[in-house]
Order: C-alpha cells, then structure tokens, then sequence
C-alpha cells in the first residue's frame, strides 16, 4: 500500500546490475536509477544476480532477462511470496523474452510482475501476447550528474565547441545483415522482408506493425499476428536503422561532424565527417557537449517514441534537432501539433520524411549562434527539470505498488 503521506517506501528496492549490453547501457542505467530511488529517499541496493544471495522480500527492479526465469530470486515464484519485480525494458515490445513471460505467467498469472516500457509504439498488442499482464509508459530519464554547468554556456565556449554536429549510434554492418538474409531459404520471406524495409525507408513515419499489415494484408497472410511480425522485426529493422543514419551523417558532408559509435561508423566518415570513436552510454553527454548541434534522431524500431538521446544531448548543453514525432512533440515543445514557432520548445525537429531536411535545420541554427545557444540553454533547464531519473523513480514504485499482496495465512 502507497504511504498515504506520499513518503517513499522503505521496502527494499534490489537493483539488478549486471548485464551483457553494447556500450554497457543496462549495467550504467542500473546505477543511475540506483543514485535516483536514493535520492528520492527510498532504501535501494545494487546486486548481481549470478553472484551474490538471492533476495527473499522487497521488490526486485531488473532491465533484461534470459528466456526462462532460471537466475531470477526464487522466492518470487513461491506460494505466500511478498515479493515483487518490475522491468524497465529499454526497447519495443517484440523484442521482450517471450519464454520467461509465458513461465511467470503460468505460476502466478503475473500477479507480481509488472513491466514499464519508455515505448510506447505498438503496446496495444501487449495485451493480445500477454492477457494478464500489467504495463505502463515510463520515460527514459538521465542522471543529475550527466548535466552541464549551466554558467559555462556562454557565446564564447558555444563558438569555441570542436565540433559543428555530434551524432550518437550504433549500425549494424552490412556483412551480418547479408549473412542473416542467406541464411533464408525461403525467397518469398527474403522478398518479404526487403519490402518492409523499403516501405519504412519511403516513409519514416511508418511504424513497423503498420508496414507488416500492408506488406502482409496485400499478400493474403492473416495480420497482427505476434510471432510473424516478431519473427521479421529484428532484420527489418537493422537494414532500416543502418540505411536512415548512414545517409543522413552523409548529408552534413561539409561540416564539423562528430560521430560517436561502433566501429562500423569509421568506414562511412571521410572529409569533414570524423570518427570519433566509442562513447560508453555514460560517456553520451560528454560527447555531445563538444558539438554545437545535437543531432538525437530517434530509435528506429520506433515511430512515436524517444531515446535518452534527446536528454542527453540536451543535458550536454547541445542545442537539440531531433526527428519530428508526436511524443517529441508532446514532451519538448509543449504540444502534439506539428509547429516549430513555440517560444518555449526545447529542441528543433524535423520532417524524417526526407533525410536532407536535417542538413537543412543544422545549417539554418549554425547561420544563427544565438538562437542556437538560447535552445540549447532552455534544453538545459528542461533536461534538469523534467528528465533526471528522479522524475521517473516515483512513478516505477508505484506501478509496482499495484501488485496484489497475499492475504497472510492464519496461524
């Protein structure tokens, strides 16, 4: 039960710490969200599942998890447990472990679970996979330490900043992307999936889910069905994702450009486009603090939704251009509508409909430093005010605080 005082539980918080993700992000937001629930007062510790004693009460907060439920705290899964889990899942739904659902499910029909998503595409067919389960929209966050000194934001160090733009990203190389097609004996589903990629390099506000209907309605293949369209998702999405942010660096071909990702960036950056090398999750805003612009395009795999991209572009003092979506629109310029004349936005965007308008954007705000650093400054202030994880720790405590307790057995 929520202290009705609206003081922060002192049930313990288990945070689970360790785990195998590109540019250590889980194990590095495991920590930040740590420092939050702290700060907002409540009782939270780090541990590692594969290491150390397996908690028996409190709740357990973990990111990711294998496809069975071997590792996580027996006694979740007990009878008269009083313990509870949830899981910020840091991606779209089908890329959730099917498997370890579907074995809660079947032990306590998800009495104890609950999952938080800063996704908010496609959850509609959560519902459908997972009748019994519970879920709600938690933004990604930062941590106060992630921002800059907000006095340094001067004319001067904004002019003097190494580079023009700062990009943040990971592709995929096209050798695995080749490789995973040859492994497709079917060349319908080779066609398949090539004409779903293209239809969301055509139109970037085509979410997934919509190109599979058409792509598989026009076809005859029944629709909205979890497995096919989970099935296809991880490849479609790479070939997209690898497609949009390659030819939208080569677009700002002529300035300072600063890319920040996996090594497979290295081969497409030539001329005034530079490599910059691996920037760890923690490192982002770092980075992004030695461009002028921001450039925090959103993930792929969503069309509504946003990264902590944004937040920590902002956070780094970068004055912010990011794709134009309704939840964007909605959390940094203060209205759904499709305007960029709001005095109090906190960040550009722009039409992903055509690659080009990005270079268009960044050239307009470099032409006006001013403007620029006023943005990047309201950026700042935002990012400070709306988007630390200590806006978000509140709200994952009481979606967990939803969960049922057992009646207590009569002695």
């Amino acid at each position: 039960m929520q202290n009705p005082q609206n003081q922060p539980s002192q049930e313990k918080i288990w945070i689970h710490s360790l785990y195998q993700s590109q540019f250590d992000l889980l194990g590095a937001m495991s920590e930040e969200l740590l420092e939050a629930f702290k700060a907002k007062g409540y009782d939270a510790e780090i541990f590692n599942l594969s290491h150390d004693h397996m908690p028996t009460d409190g709740t357990l907060f973990f990111m990711n998890t294998g496809n069975s439920l071997e590792g996580l705290p027996p006694a979740l899964f007990s009878p008269d447990s009083q313990m509870r889990a949830i899981q910020y899942y840091v991606d779209h739904p089908f890329g959730l472990s099917d498997g370890a659902i579907d074995q809660w499910n079947q032990i306590n029909s998800l009495s104890n679970y609950r999952l938080a998503l800063p996704c908010i595409d496609d959850t509609h067919l959560l519902r459908y996979r997972f009748p019994n389960l519970v879920h709600a929209f938690i933004p990604h966050g930062i941590p106060r330490s992630a921002l800059c000194d907000l006095d340094s934001m001067t004319p001067e160090n904004f002019a003097n900043r190494e580079f023009d733009v700062v990009v943040t990203s990971s592709v995929r190389p096209q050798e695995e992307i080749d490789e995973a097609i040859a492994e497709i004996k079917d060349p319908g589903m080779v066609q398949l999936i090539n004409s779903l990629a293209n239809m969301m390099i055509r139109d970037p506000k085509l979410g997934y889910v919509a190109a599979c209907d058409i792509a598989l309605g026009s076809r005859g293949i029944i629709t909205g069905k979890w497995t096919t369209q989970k099935h296809l998702w991880n490849l479609v999405i790479a070939i997209v994702n690898r497609f949009r942010r390659i030819e939208t660096v080569k677009a700002l071909q002529g300035l300072k450009v600063g890319v920040f990702g996996s090594d497979e960036w290295a081969k497409h950056c030539s001329g005034t486009i530079k490599y910059a090398g691996q920037a760890t999750y923690a490192q982002c805003a770092d980075a992004f603090s030695r461009g002028r612009i921001g450039l925090a395009w959103g993930p792929t795999q969503f069309v509504h939704s946003y990264s902590e991209r944004i937040m920590q572009a902002m956070a780094g003092g970068a004055c912010v251009v990011a794709d134009d979506r309704l939840m964007v629109r909605h959390d940094f310029n203060g209205s759904m509508a499709a305007t960029h004349t709001n005095p109090t936005a906190t960040l550009f965007d722009w039409s992903g409909t055509n690659l080009h308008n990005a270079r268009e954007k960044i050239d307009e705000l470099l032409a006006q430093p001013d403007i620029a650093l006023e943005q990047a400054r309201r950026g700042r202030i935002h990012a400070e005010n709306t988007c630390l994880w200590e806006h978000r720790v509140d709200q994952m405590f009481n979606l967990v605080d939803s969960c049922p307790r057992p009646q207590a057995q009569p002695a």
